[in-house]
């Protein structure tokens, strides 16, 4: 996988990008792509969307690690 802080857009295989976590689309060059982060048990999590639709179609609850 890709550093989810990098920009997505140029030499990403599809094999290595992320997916959208409301659609489940690969996210290869959508210049909408948007990341939500956050610490959980010391260590950085991060949830990928292909655009603030899929974003705002997220219920907001973190998946359980």
């Amino acid at each position: 996988m890709i550093d989810p802080t990098s920009d997505i857009g140029e030499d990403v295989d599809e094999s290595d990008a992320p997916t959208c976590h409301t659609c489940g689309k690969k996210i290869v060059t959508e210049p909408e792509h948007r990341v939500v982060s956050w610490i959980a048990n010391g260590s950085a999590e991060h949830l990928h969307f292909c655009d603030d639709e899929c974003r705002e179609g997220w219920s907001g609850r973190r998946p359980e690690r």
